[in-house]
């Protein structure tokens, strides 16, 4: 029977991290950095509570670091399989990661000297350059109102969440022989009018149309 483990961003805001076991597979929701001081940091270098080599897909709900931020670790300790998100985020999220990377490079090398001035091991950055490479080649980008199947009874489709470029709003269909149940996982939502990006789509039950398109979207802003 599916199930979900809310990892993260759970009583926080940051480090979005869900773990969806469903139709013999395990499925991340984003895997966000958890954001704050020096405690979070800390926290961002623990074991995941679960083998990132175990899970078998990902699907990430937008760019911004509290919610893809720890994806080239996850892959740095052992993640092998694809990353599913919209496809502008899988280009967006190449630019984020990158400067993600750089910045904990050289917050590591600062404290790295003060840690020498008191005898103590100095610390390796989260993830590096290589480490977002690898996880942006596993990047796979879909369209908006296009449900494809990611395993055997599992199907996936991504609405706009109208927050940032990119932004997605999950849904995922799960059949394990009992008839379709579906799961909706929001990310981050909004806000409604701004002058760039499209309001959110609304969620509503059931599969798409024939098409794929059978949500109502607010129209496209004026150029």
């Amino acid at each position: 029977m599916a199930s979900i483990q809310f990892l993260g961003a759970a009583g926080e805001v940051t480090g979005s991290c869900h773990l969806l076991r469903a139709a013999g597979k395990k499925i991340l929701l984003d895997c966000g950095m958890i954001q704050g001081g020096r405690e979070e940091d800390a926290r961002n270098r623990e074991n995941f509570p679960f083998d990132p080599a175990d899970i078998d897909a990902v699907v990430l709900s937008h760019a911004h670091i509290d919610h893809c931020g720890r994806l080239p670790l996850l892959v740095k300790r052992g993640y092998a399989g694809k990353i599913h998100t919209q496809t502008a985020t899988a280009d967006l999220v190449r630019v984020m990661l990158e400067d993600s990377a750089r910045l904990a490079e050289a917050d590591v090398e600062q404290g790295n000297r003060m840690r020498a001035r008191r005898g103590l091991k100095p610390l390796e950055p989260l993830y590096d350059l290589a480490d977002v490479s690898e996880a942006v080649a596993r990047m796979r980008g879909h369209d908006y109102d296009q449900r494809i199947e990611l395993y055997p009874g599992i199907y996936l489709r991504m609405q706009d969440a109208g927050h940032i470029l990119g932004a997605a709003i999950v849904e995922i269909w799960v059949d394990e022989g009992a008839g379709e149940r579906k799961l909706v996982f929001s990310g981050d939502i909004g806000p409604d009018g701004t002058p760039i990006m499209r309001d959110a789509t609304p969620v509503q039950r059931g599969q798409p149309g024939a098409d794929g398109k059978h949500l109502r979207r607010s129209p496209a802003p004026p150029a």
